[in-house]
């Protein structure tokens, strides 16, 4: 997965007045080729389309159990590649019994349109709206689950939403935060607005969880603890010695899917 900024350039033209243009072009890497055949996928997925409010087709791949936990985890991924790279993910946690949708943003595998911060957003409202109101899951059954740039969209769709609990795996506080922390010397106390999950995190209204490794390359652990650290609700913060940002999950499975099972099962 690519960090939100490639390089010192990239994150210059990131912080600049009036570019939301080059903001999207540096923070998302859409794959529009590898696509499977629906005969391809895991026999319990279904593939969906659904329209956004404004127009765009946007793909969704739903894990369905016959009889399971009657819970479900909606699944918004990282900046790279779509949602069928997510699949072996998605059928982990449908492992432990639980539903799960992944989402799709636009401009991702089969979704239509283009990305951008404001679009995801909007994506993420509708998949979250289609789980409650199309699908049926009570709100307490559901749990939104982001990782990183992800995070920024769960913590979008989650505000002023009852729902079970909140996953973040390797979030950061804001891009203002994570330009400053990876360019301290040249772009120090500069940013403009983007990605803003701190200042939307006292919005949620369910527990949340926050994974994160202390070795992570791309989002610093720093800026994961601060955005645990601004919320005031319920919470709990799983720390993986030498984690780094893809690899939480393999750095400790135990703890890390504990972790996700625990917070899950007890909600």
């Amino acid at each position: 997965m690519k960090a939100i900024a490639l390089s010192i350039t990239g994150a210059m033209l990131m912080i600049m007045p009036g570019c939301n243009g080059l903001v999207n072009s540096l923070s998302f890497f859409p794959d529009r080729n590898y696509l499977l055949n629906s005969d391809s996928l895991p026999p319990q997925v279904e593939e969906k389309i659904i329209a956004t409010p404004d127009g765009v087709n946007l793909q969704i791949l739903y894990f369905r159990h016959n009889k399971g936990s009657g819970k479900v985890v909606v699944y918004f991924h990282g900046n790279a590649g779509n949602l069928y790279g997510r699949i072996d993910e998605g059928e982990r946690i449908f492992s432990m019994g639980h539903d799960v949708v992944i989402s799709g943003y636009r401009g991702y595998g089969r979704s239509s349109g283009e990305p951008t911060e404001g679009g995801v957003y909007i994506d993420g409202r509708t998949v979250c709206g289609y789980v409650r109101d199309t699908l049926g899951y009570p709100v307490n059954k559901i749990f939104i689950y982001g990782r990183s740039i992800g995070t920024t969209v769960a913590v979008d769709a989650a505000m002023g939403r009852e729902c079970g609990g909140v996953i973040l795996v390797t979030p950061f506080s804001s891009a203002v935060d994570f330009i400053k922390e990876k360019y301290p010397d040249l772009f120090s106390g500069i940013g403009y607005g983007h990605f803003e999950s701190e200042k939307k995190i006292n919005r949620l209204k369910a527990p949340l969880l926050v994974i994160h490794g202390t070795s992570d390359e791309i989002v610093p652990y720093k800026l994961g603890v601060k955005l645990y650290n601004a919320y005031n609700g319920e919470k709990e913060l799983v720390t993986i010695e030498n984690g780094m940002h893809n690899d939480l999950e393999l750095t400790d499975p135990v703890i890390f899917w504990g972790a996700f099972e625990k917070f899950i099962r007890l909600k």
